[in-house]
């Protein structure tokens, strides 16, 4: 856990008295994300990107360009190293001030850094109306960039890899058929819809390229899209913006068997391979769960490869269905720290580009969290907590 000082535990206490009065959403029981704002997502501006209610608070170039202070990196990456990272989500609150964001920012960060991380990946919502649309677009929770570049300024400050990752959220299109999500949507006009992407993306390459974003992972999970040409000049055009790592993440169930090359330069895999297997299964046992998953794809170790989500709920009976953030059973800790330690031993041993845990809430201050009542898919004070310590020191040691 993040150890705070005098300072660190004022400004624990000045977030405190100033969400007192906020609230949050209720929970949604799907993947993604957690602690969403109960308005409506509204259409976009012009530009595709939210627009802000008149009033609401916009962080200068100054402000958000004074990263605070905080705890380093202790091994930092380098080309060569593995990427040891943590996923953060953030599904934007327009009603939080600047001073508000770079304060959760400064927390985040140093629970990362705590956890012997050298990168993070943001991840945030962006929206479709239906499985159909041929468009895309922000909404109230879709941070702008520029509020997005405060917390990217105090993770480069810490000395953090980052990856910027837009995800197309599924909140429209499970409400309109509940076997919809990201991977089966099928636009009537693809040039539309890719135009209307492009769009979409074009401030945050920008945002990318002036803050010195590692990667951009321009596509998430798209079954349905993949191998379409249109991603071809969707990356050389993300390329005239962003001078970095362009990437993308294939879902667990068609990366192992898809021969679709996607333009890229990095490809990778949300990694949720259902494995057959009781809660009492030992870390072994799972190792070679994931390692049989895995060697449909391919044998032996993968150096290219990059485990851009590995995650589980802490709770019983999800070695079978990992991806099902709560099946409604109680807090079960070991078996999500077994996961854990599996994943990692795997990724490893086979050598892989790294991993990420999902996930961190944005919104969440780590110091503080419950594990008895905070949603079972986080990992935060829980025993699985310090297996990734470990698995991050272990693995460090060894390249």
């Amino acid at each position: 856990m993040i150890r705070l000082d005098t300072a660190g535990m004022t400004l624990v206490a000045i977030l405190v008295m100033l969400t007192a009065g906020t609230g949050c959403a209720a929970v949604p029981q799907e993947r993604t994300p957690a602690f969403r704002p109960a308005a409506p997502q509204t259409a976009p501006a012009a530009d595709g990107v939210p627009s802000r209610a008149s009033g609401a608070e916009h962080p200068s170039p100054a402000s958000a360009s004074a990263p605070g202070s905080g705890p380093a990196v202790a091994y930092p990456w380098h080309p060569g190293r593995p990427e040891l990272g943590v996923q953060v989500y953030w599904d934007d609150n327009p009603s939080d001030s600047v001073e508000l964001i770079r304060l959760k920012a400064r927390q985040i960060v140093d629970y990362v850094v705590d956890l012997e991380a050298n990168a993070i990946c943001v991840s945030f919502p962006f929206f479709t109306d239906t499985a159909r649309s041929n468009a895309v677009h922000g909404a109230r929770s879709t941070p702008t960039p520029e509020r997005l570049g405060i917390l990217l300024d105090e993770a480069k400050h810490s000395g953090l890899r980052v990856t910027l990752r837009p995800t197309l959220d599924e909140r429209n299109l499970t409400a309109a058929n509940r076997l919809d999500w990201r991977g089966t949507i099928r636009p009537v006009e693809r040039n539309a819809w890719f135009a209307s992407y492009r769009r979409f993306l074009t401030p945050y390459l920008a945002l990318a390229e002036r803050t010195g974003v590692a990667t951009v992972v321009i596509g998430t999970e798209l079954n349905s899209l993949e191998g379409d040409p249109h991603w071809a000049d969707l990356a050389a055009y993300a390329r005239t913006l962003f001078s970095g790592e362009t990437g993308y993440a294939f879902n667990w169930d068609v990366f192992v068997h898809t021969t679709v090359r996607m333009p890229v330069d990095r490809v990778g895999v949300d990694a949720y391979p259902e494995l057959p297997l009781p809660d009492d299964a030992s870390v072994e046992e799972l190792a070679a769960g994931w390692n049989a998953w895995l060697d449909r794809r391919a044998r032996g170790t993968i150096p290219g490869l990059l485990l851009y989500e590995v995650g589980a709920p802490a709770q019983d009976g999800i070695y079978r269905h990992p991806a099902n953030p709560n099946n409604g059973g109680p807090v079960n800790e070991v078996v999500q720290q077994r996961w854990f330690a599996a994943a990692c031993r795997m990724a490893r041993e086979r050598a892989l580009a790294g991993l990420y845990w999902w996930r961190v809430d944005f919104h969440v201050d780590p110091s503080t969290v419950d594990p008895l009542r905070d949603r079972h898919e986080s990992f935060a004070g829980r025993a699985a907590e310090q297996t990734i310590r470990d698995c991050f020191s272990t693995w460090r040691a060894v390249r």
